[in-house]
């Protein structure tokens, strides 16, 4: 299946695809809402809850438009690549998390490390800064900026 064709098929399904999956799946936090949904040799999570949905569509909205200049765009363009993608995402949600008190967590397997719920987190800046424009996006593009999936000197090559 293509890149194209698999869109689509995902497009099609009725609930609408998660905007944060990658974070989720590669466990960096979890959310109650997504729904796991398998499409031929892929995965994809799609989201169940529409006011959640809403709360992620209008961060991750302004995300990509406040973002932009610390991934290095100008222009925004139609799909990100992977690693800008989760740059935003994870580096994003870090970033907001800042803003409300440590969120209930639960122990990730892999890191032993909190693992906050990206929908409660939202429901929990919402009720600190109802209007989410009103976020000093200023103290979040540090998070994004610094976030990499590889983490540099981790040993020397044998």
């Amino acid at each position: 299946m293509d890149d194209e064709q698999y869109r689509q098929t995902r497009n099609a399904i009725d609930l609408p695809p998660c905007l944060y999956g990658q974070a989720l799946q590669y466990g960096y936090f979890v959310c109650q809402h997504a729904r796991n949904i398998s499409l031929g040799e892929r995965e994809a999570l799609h989201c169940q809850h529409q006011p959640g949905f809403a709360n992620c569509r209008e961060y991750f909205d302004l995300s990509l438009q406040k973002f932009g200049f610390a991934l290095g765009e100008w222009r925004m363009p139609a799909h990100l690549t992977f690693n800008k993608a989760m740059q935003v995402q994870i580096g994003g949600l870090q970033g907001a998390m800042q803003f409300i008190d440590a969120p209930n967590t639960e122990i990730s397997q892999n890191n032993a490390q909190p693992v906050a719920d990206v929908a409660e987190s939202f429901v929990r800046l919402k009720a600190e800064i109802p209007d989410l424009r009103q976020l000093n996006f200023s103290l979040i593009v540090p998070y994004i900026q610094r976030f990499s999936l590889r983490k540099r000197g981790r040993g020397k090559p044998s």
